[in-house]
């Protein structure tokens, strides 16, 4: 069977992670690659049709080769994207990520005890801090923000923010039961009516400020994704896990 993959990829360096998120995708596992292992399975991914790798996890900037493995991609002519909570951004990787023109999504979910009680660790203040120093580094800067049941007033409230601190995209991400959000999809889930509730206010608030701020809905339920685990399996995965099909194991 011919394996066809996608141009970009979700590439998980590590399954370790420095929050809790009661609503994580991908919960720890403890799974964490050395560096060697993981340059080799980007060098398979690009020779199979892959053109961007987009780091992710568990939180990948805790893993200490995150720079050398941008800069392994980087030179082998892929684009680079990097999902992070921002709780940790070292002084190595800024200039990294401006010069590799790594585009960069922070994920922050409200105000102060609102995404500290959501993350379960005290990160807002590193995490917006360390937000404002990518965007003073020029590195290209992003935010998405998971929306739980009872939380449609964060999207004004992250519009704010966005406005206030020059980002210029933001994306709302619906609550899906996923990982840790399946244990808890009766705490977080929400209901059909407060999901169309939800993409009504988005488009709205699109429309409105589309010459201000790029706001995007997105959706993982829409379609599956491939994703690279930490191990090297290929999993193209759904949207409650239930029906994730591992694709094969990068050797």
């Amino acid at each position: 069977m011919t394996l066809h993959l996608p141009p970009a990829i979700c590439f998980r360096v590590t399954r370790s992670c420095n929050a809790r998120c009661g609503f994580c995708l991908a919960p720890p596992t403890g799974d964490h690659q050395p560096a060697e292992a993981l340059m080799q399975r980007i060098d398979w991914l690009l020779s199979h049709g892959v053109k961007t790798i987009h780091f992710c996890g568990g939180e990948p900037t805790i893993h200490p080769a995150l720079p050398q493995l941008l800069a392994h991609a980087h030179a082998r002519g892929a684009k680079t994207k990097l999902t992070t909570n921002a709780i940790t951004i070292s002084d190595a990787l800024l200039p990294l990520l401006r010069a590799t023109g790594t585009q960069v999504k922070v994920s922050l979910h409200g105000d102060r005890e609102h995404h500290n009680s959501i993350v379960d660790v005290d990160a807002f203040d590193h995490t917006t801090g360390n937000l404002s120093r990518l965007i003073a580094a020029g590195v290209p800067t992003s935010v998405q923000t998971t929306v739980i049941a009872g939380g449609t007033w964060v999207v004004a409230w992250m519009i704010d923010f966005c406005l206030e601190h020059r980002v210029r995209r933001l994306s709302i991400l619906p609550f899906i039961p996923r990982g840790n959000g399946f244990e808890r999809q009766d705490e977080f889930g929400l209901r059909q009516s407060q999901r169309r509730e939800l993409h009504d206010l988005v488009t709205a608030k699109r429309r409105a400020l589309s010459n201000r701020l790029d706001i995007r809905w997105l959706d993982f339920t829409a379609r599956p994704v491939h994703v690279v685990e930490p191990g090297g399996d290929v999993v193209l995965e759904g949207a409650t896990g239930t029906n994730d099909e591992v694709l094969c194991r990068i050797p």
